[in-house]
C-alpha cells in the first residue's frame, strides 16, 4: 500500500498539500454560483469593490514573500482601486486584477472570473466548452499555438502550431477575456516569419482533449501522457501502472509537456512508481510551515528505464517530478526547459463567486534546487521544431525513444561485460 510518512500525512490534512491545485477556503468539489448585475450599474460598480478588497486583502495576508519581491504592493493595490470599481463589467475587473497580480511576478497568484472558473472546471470534468479550436502554450509572457484541433474555426482558418497570439480584440493575450460560444473575437496571430493574420474567429463548444492516454510505441516502450495531477488522473495512471506490472516493458515514456500541476500528493503517488525504497519527495517552506515530505514505494513499482518528455507546458507539480526524478538519477529528461512555476498555493472564493490563487509555499526539491523562476533543464534539450510539427511528427517523443534505445543498448553491454571470463 503506497502512503505518505506520517510527518507528510499531517501536512496534507491540513494543507491538501497542493501545487497549482485548490485548497480550502474554497472546496474544491463546489462551484459558487455567478453573482449577475448590470453591466455599468451600481450594483456593478460596488460588487467590483468587494470582489476588488476581497482579492488584495487575502494577497496581502498570504502571499509567501512579506516584502512582494520589492513591489509595493498595497499602495498600487490602492492606487488601482478607482479604475477597478469603475470597470462597467467583469471582463474588465478581471483584467484589472490580472495586471495587479502581475506585479508579484508569480504565475501561481492570479483571479479567475466566475466565467473562467466555469471553463476550467468543464475541462477538468471532461465538459465541452467555448473555444477556437487551438491550444496554447507559454514562453515567458508570450503565447504561442501549440495543437490545432481538426474540424474547428482555427483548423478552418488555417491556424497553425507555432503561431504566436499576439493581441485579441486588441488587448494583450494575457488580458484577453474567455471565449463565449456565438461570439467572434478579432485574434492577431504572428508566424515564424513574422507575418500578422488577423483572424475573426466565433467560438463554438469544443469536445475535451484526452488528459490521459497511454500507447504502446516501437520496441514495446510504453507511453503514458497526463495533464494533470488530480485524483481521476492518477487513478488512470494507477491502473496503467498495475497492468505494465504483469509485463514490465523495455522502457517507459512520461508525456508532461501539457501538464501545468496540479495536488502535490498526487505528484508523490506517481513518484512512488519508480523507486524501490522510501523517497523524499519536496522541501515546503512558506511563512506557516518548512516540512519534507516522503512517499513509501508503490507495491510493484516500475524500476526500468524512464524518459521524461517536458516542455513550457509543465509546470508546478510536473516540474517538481520531473526535477526530483533527474536528481535522483531515476528518468531522462528530453525537451525544452520548462515553466519555471513552482510555487504552492491557496485557492479562495470570491465575492462574485470567482476565484484567486495565491502562492503560499515555496517548494524545492529534495536536494534543495528552487525551480520557481528556473525551470526544470532537459538532459537531452530540443528547440522547438515548429514544421516537424505541423508535418504530424514528434521530434521530443522521437528522442525520448532513441535514449531509451541507448540506455537498453548500455545496458545489455554493461551485462556482457559482467559475464566475461
Amino acid at each position: 500500500m503506497v502512503r505518505f510518512s506520517a510527518r507528510a500525512l499531517v501536512l496534507a490534512v491540513a494543507l491538501s498539500l497542493a501545487a497549482c491545485a485548490s485548497i480550502p477556503y474554497a472546496k474544491v468539489d463546489e462551484l459558487p454560483p455567478a453573482v449577475q448585475v448590470a453591466d455599468g450599474s451600481p450594483e456593478r460598480a460596488a460588487l467590483n469593490g468587494r470582489v476588488w478588497d476581497a482579492a488584495v486583502g487575502y494577497a496581502e495576508r498570504l502571499f509567501y514573500k512579506r516584502d512582494f519581491g520589492g513591489v509595493p504592493f498595497p499602495a498600487e493595490a490602492a492606487s488601482r482601486r478607482p479604475a477597478a470599481v469603475a470597470a462597467p463589467n467583469e471582463d474588465a475587473l478581471y483584467a484589472r486584477l490580472t495586471e495587479l497580480f502581475d506585479l508579484l511576478d508569480d504565475d501561481h497568484s492570479q483571479a479567475l472570473s466566475p466565467v473562467q472558473r466555469e471553463m476550467v472546471r468543464a475541462r477538468e470534468r471532461g465538459e465541452s466548452r467555448a473555444g477556437f479550436g487551438f491550444m496554447v502554450t507559454a514562453r515567458g509572457d508570450e503565447r504561442f499555438v501549440s495543437i490545432v484541433r481538426p474540424d474547428t474555426p482555427a483548423a478552418e482558418a488555417g491556424v497553425l502550431p507555432g503561431w504566436r497570439i499576439e493581441s485579441v480584440n486588441g488587448l494583450s493575450v494575457l488580458l484577453a477575456p474567455p471565449a463565449v460560444v456565438g461570439r467572434s473575437d478579432r485574434i492577431v496571430f504572428v508566424d515564424d516569419e513574422e507575418g500578422r493574420h488577423t483572424l475573426d474567429l466565433t467560438a463554438v463548444l469544443i469536445p475535451p482533449r484526452p488528459r490521459f492516454e497511454t500507447r504502446t510505441l516501437e520496441g514495446d516502450v510504453a507511453y503514458i501522457r497526463f495533464d494533470d495531477f488530480d485524483r481521476a488522473r492518477y487513478d488512470d495512471f494507477k491502473a496503467e501502472m498495475e497492468r505494465l506490472a504483469e509485463a514490465p516493458p523495455p522502457g517507459l515514456i512520461i508525456d508532461l509537456r501539457s501538464n501545468g500541476g496540479g495536488g502535490l500528493n498526487f505528484a508523490g503517488l506517481i513518484q512512488s512508481w519508480f523507486f524501490a525504497d522510501k523517497q523524499d519527495v519536496t522541501v515546503l517552506e512558506g511563512r506557516f510551515l518548512n516540512r519534507r515530505m516522503f512517499v513509501d514505494p508503490a507495491p510493484e513499482p516500475y524500476l526500468g528505464p524512464v524518459a521524461v518528455i517536458v516542455g513550457p507546458g509543465s509546470a508546478s507539480a510536473a516540474e517538481l517530478l520531473a526535477g526530483v526524478l533527474q536528481e535522483k538519477e531515476r528518468a531522462v529528461l528530453v525537451g525544452a526547459r520548462s515553466r519555471g512555476a513552482v510555487t504552492g498555493t491557496r485557492a479562495i472564493n470570491l465575492p462574485d463567486g470567482g476565484l484567486m490563487r495565491v502562492g503560499m509555499i515555496v517548494m524545492t526539491t529534495p536536494a534543495g534546487r528552487n525551480l520557481e523562476k528556473v525551470g526544470v533543464t532537459p538532459d537531452v534539450p530540443l528547440a522547438d521544431d515548429w514544421r516537424a510539427i505541423r508535418e504530424g511528427r514528434d521530434p521530443p517523443l522521437d528522442a525520448a525513444l532513441a535514449n531509451l534505445r541507448e540506455q537498453a543498448s548500455a545496458s545489455a553491454s554493461a551485462d556482457d561485460g559482467t559475464n566475461l571470463p
